[in-house]
C-alpha cells in the first residue's frame, strides 16, 4: 500500500484552502527573508496599542470571541451575549474600526438585508518589548 502525498494543488480544490495556503505560503516566506513584519499582520506604536486596548473593552471581547467561530449577524451575536442588537451593532463597528472583523452586507431571504460578521484573525498575539530606562 502506497501513501498519498498531499500537494499545493489539492489545496486549489477549495477557494477557503487556497486562499489560506496562499496567506501561509506569504508569510513563511516572509519569515525565511527574516522580513521586518509579517504579512496579515498589524503592528502598533505604544500609543496605538494603548488606545486599542481601551477601545477593547470586556463586552467588544465577548462578541469578538463569539464572532472568531464564523459568520454571524448582528442579531445573532446579540442573542449570544444577551445584549441588545442596537449595543451590538455599535460594538461590532468599533471592532470592524479596529480591524478585527469584517462587515458584510448579504441578502436575507424575505426580509431584505442582513449584517454578517467574520473574524479578521483567529489569533491575537501580544509581543511587547520594553526598553529599561
Amino acid at each position: 500500500m502506497t501513501k498519498q502525498k498531499i500537494t499545493l494543488a489539492d489545496f486549489a480544490k477549495s477557494p477557503a484552502l487556497k486562499a489560506h495556503s496562499l496567506r501561509s505560503i506569504a508569510v513563511a516566506r516572509a519569515l525565511d527573508e527574516q522580513a521586518e513584519s509579517l504579512p496579515y499582520s498589524k503592528v502598533f506604536t505604544s500609543f496605538e496599542f494603548e488606545d486599542f486596548l481601551t477601545q477593547l473593552t470586556p463586552k467588544r471581547f465577548e462578541l469578538l470571541r463569539i464572532a472568531s467561530k464564523g459568520r454571524h449577524s448582528i442579531a445573532d451575536l446579540a442573542i449570544a451575549s444577551h445584549r441588545n442588537p442596537s449595543a451590538v451593532s455599535r460594538d461590532v463597528s468599533k471592532l470592524s474600526e479596529l480591524g478585527l472583523v469584517k462587515v458584510e452586507s448579504v441578502s436575507n431571504e424575505g426580509h431584505g438585508r442582513k449584517k454578517v460578521v467574520m473574524p479578521v484573525a483567529s489569533t491575537i498575539s501580544i509581543n511587547a518589548s520594553i526598553a529599561a530606562a
